[in-house]
């Protein structure tokens, strides 16, 4: 069930991801791509050993631990429906991404513009673990953002953003994805999710209809 202001949400997140991705076709890399990058690789200048964690966590087999935490939280928060949502969630957004790769066929960034660390394989646009990290955290993010007056909502959101933030910085230290790669496939990710939303909640009366001990304690 949508409301009129997810449906505004969706579309424009809809046609703005399909101008990006026009642009992204069209040029290495946006404007403020290489400032943000260098900054931010200035900024977390040292050992790289924590991205290389980090991105690992996107990569087979740990994304599907990964999903299945994911499965675990939003049963938590919502029940059988949005744990399973969670799936389309997912392998949507990964099979999206890699369908999406080749057609824009964006290069990575080039080691004579930022710091690059081993030699990153495929396309850079969309980033395929901005698309995973947004169909695991940021539906979490979303499912507690949405649900009524939940008592935890404003943590989560939080801690979910964090993890985005840092997951991005992450892959921009290794000189893997330019900036605009990554809020790029956070942005496609919302809007996939803002689709699949009806079945994760098909009837938000009943959840603002439960009493407000109950959805605490859910």
């Amino acid at each position: 069930m949508y409301t009129a202001k997810s449906l505004v949400l969706i579309v424009c997140g809809a046609i703005a991801s399909a101008i990006v991705c026009v642009a992204a076709a069209r040029m290495p890399y946006f404007p403020t791509d290489l400032a943000i990058a260098r900054a931010v690789q200035s900024a977390l200048a040292g050992p790289a050993g924590w991205a290389r964690w980090i991105t690992k966590t996107a990569d087979q087999p740990w994304c599907f631990a990964l999903l299945g935490l994911t499965m675990i939280a939003a049963w938590a928060l919502d029940g059988w429906r949005a744990a399973l949502t969670a799936l389309p969630v997912f392998f949507g957004l990964w099979a999206f991404g890699a369908w999406l790769s080749p057609h824009i066929a964006q290069p990575r960034p080039a080691a004579d513009l930022i710091h690059v660390v081993g030699h990153p394989k495929g396309y850079a646009f969309p980033s395929i673990f901005g698309l995973i990290y947004m169909a695991t955290f940021g539906y979490i993010g979303v499912l507690a953002w949405t649900r009524p007056r939940f008592a935890l909502k404003l943590l989560i959101v939080v801690l979910v953003k964090l993890a985005l933030i840092i997951g991005a910085c992450a892959r921009i230290v290794l000189g893997a994805h330019w900036p605009s790669d990554l809020w790029a496939a956070y942005l496609m990710g919302f809007v996939w999710i803002g689709v699949l939303m009806p079945l994760a909640r098909p009837n938000p009366a009943a959840v603002n209809a439960a009493p407000a001990a109950e959805r605490s304690a859910s």
